[in-house]
């Protein structure tokens, strides 16, 4: 197998990084495409090394500065990755193998659960769509810069091996299971400034720890922050939008599900959060043709909500939902299939009340506006998305012309009405909403939000005038995705109404 597949499908709302690992692999090129248009992860020449125009649930682009890449550069060129540390050791064997063509070798360096989702056809046309994407801006690439563990969880032993090319590096985090096979991988988008802890967060009046989320091949880890003191507390799960996002919704230089965290920890409510599914497993999630928003998203919050009921300092009568984004959009989803019942009521943090089609393609038309998208590619993506709003889109027989991914998943996901379906549930919801929001906007969604739910008494508002779709402040009257790289903090006020609210209905 020669060819290298090009196609314009990198799924929406899938990940916010150049995301190769996190593309359904296809079985067809598209003829004519070049490395670097008409693509989801189309890179263009600016003054950073890599600004790519990838159009997500978040819109947001992929952004390297040169000064970040050499500075990973001088960093790790000159690292040392110890033979005798096994999880450096495996990670650099991996990549290796696939440098030199030898992805028979590669697979069998592979954990089992991996091996159900890869072969060495994938792996080669993977490894080579890694060096087309990024080998425009950065030049050829030239091998291994160095190698180090950057994190350990109870899944992953994660090790960053750098790829060096003629103008830059790039870090490649191989995810490895406990016996040092390798388990997954994803190719990272910014390695710039993030945001400090809050002052707010008040570290010293709550402790956390590192818990596990399902079991199998998808099993999440994930961190419990437990208010001190006597308890059982309330708790809120934060639930991710769109995206390969980690525990604390990284976005850039930006952690709102940490502040979140330890925020309302410190105002004496427990709070779980975890890695999403498409960032701790993101091969194996995308190679999986079935894959659906369900799988995303929903079936984890709830086996996040039930490994809440185990634990003592919890109280299993206030289980709360906080589902940012995409993760807004499918609480509704979350309470129609919680058969437990243990859901005691939602925040709908800037969540759609439309079908994602809307809320994308008006996102289409901002980033037109402001140069984010041009003229060619915003036609392309609204071609896409009326074949999903033609009524007799299937994804077991999509069109011929399809490509924005895995098929099934957008049958999962295009039809879902989050206002409409909340119309006939009875949990208590409170819906916050930053108005600067150029990804949902506040006055079309809370509008729909207000009209469908106004036979309901349980459901209350807050509108910020100054926040962005992450809701940290900026100025102007809509945001931008350059906003997105100043690291900066969810306001106090934000964390003190949630807090508010949880304790309003725990009393």
């Amino acid at each position: 197998m020669k060819k290298i597949v090009r196609k314009k499908w990198l799924i929406l709302g899938m990940t916010i990084s150049l995301c190769i690992p996190t593309i359904a692999m296809g079985k067809e090129s598209v003829s004519g495409l070049s490395s670097t248009n008409k693509s989801m992860n189309m890179i263009e020449q600016t003054e950073s090394i890599a600004m790519t125009k990838s159009i997500n649930l978040l819109g947001i682009p992929t952004f390297v500065t040169k000064e970040q890449s050499e500075a990973l550069k001088k960093d790790l060129n000159v690292a040392n990755y110890k033979q005798k540390d096994r999880y450096v050791h495996s990670a650099v064997q991996f990549v290796t193998t696939m440098e030199a063509g030898n992805y028979r070798q590669a697979v069998k360096f592979s954990s089992h659960a991996l091996k159900k989702s890869i072969s060495e056809q994938w792996l080669e046309i993977y490894w080579n769509t890694v060096l087309q994407q990024l080998q425009p801006q950065f030049g050829s690439f030239i091998g291994i810069g160095g190698a180090e563990v950057i994190e350990s969880n109870k899944i992953h032993t994660n090790v960053d091996v750098v790829l060096q090319f003629e103008r830059g590096a790039y870090p490649f985090t191989i995810r490895l299971d406990k016996s040092g096979k390798v388990n997954d991988f994803l190719l990272n988008s910014f390695f710039g400034p993030s945001s400090a802890d809050p002052d707010y967060s008040n570290p010293d009046s709550f402790t956390e720890k590192d818990v596990v989320i399902g079991k199998g091949d998808f099993a999440l880890p994930g961190k419990l922050s437990i208010p001190k003191g006597k308890g059982p507390f309330p708790v809120v799960v934060l639930v991710q939008g769109s995206g390969a996002s980690d525990k604390d919704e990284t976005a850039y230089a930006l952690k709102p599900f940490r502040d979140l965290a330890h925020g309302l920890a410190s105002k004496g409510i427990a709070v779980l959060r975890y890695n999403k599914r498409t960032f701790e497993h993101s091969v194996k999630t995308t190679a999986d043709q079935y894959h659906t928003v369900d799988k995303e998203t929903t079936t984890d919050a709830l086996l996040a909500a039930r490994f809440l009921e185990k634990e003592k300092m919890i109280d299993d009568d206030q289980i709360y939902i906080l589902g940012h984004s995409q993760g807004g959009m499918m609480v509704p989803q979350m309470i129609n299939q919680d058969k437990r019942q243990n859901i005691a009521g939602a925040i709908v943090m800037g969540g759609p009340a439309r079908t994602i089609q809307d809320v994308i393609l008006e996102q289409f038309d901002y980033l037109l506006s402001i140069g984010q998208l041009s003229p060619q590619d915003a036609g392309f993506f609204k071609a896409q998305f009326a074949m999903l709003n033609d009524p007799n889109f299937s994804g077991d027989n999509p069109p011929a012309e399809f490509q924005l991914g895995q098929p099934v998943y957008w049958d999962s996901i295009n039809d879902i009405k989050a206002a409409k379906m909340a119309k006939q549930q009875n949990e208590p919801l409170l819906i916050i909403q930053g108005e600067r929001d150029y990804q949902v906007l506040s006055d079309k969604e809370i509008p729909i939000w207000k009209e469908e739910l106004s036979d309901r008494d349980n459901v209350e508002y807050r509108l910020y005038p100054k926040l962005n779709h992450f809701f940290t402040e900026g100025v102007g009257e809509m945001s931008t995705p350059m906003e997105y790289f100043t690291p900066a903090n969810i306001p106090e006020y934000v964390v003190i109404d949630i807090a508010n609210w949880v304790k309003s209905k725990a009393n």
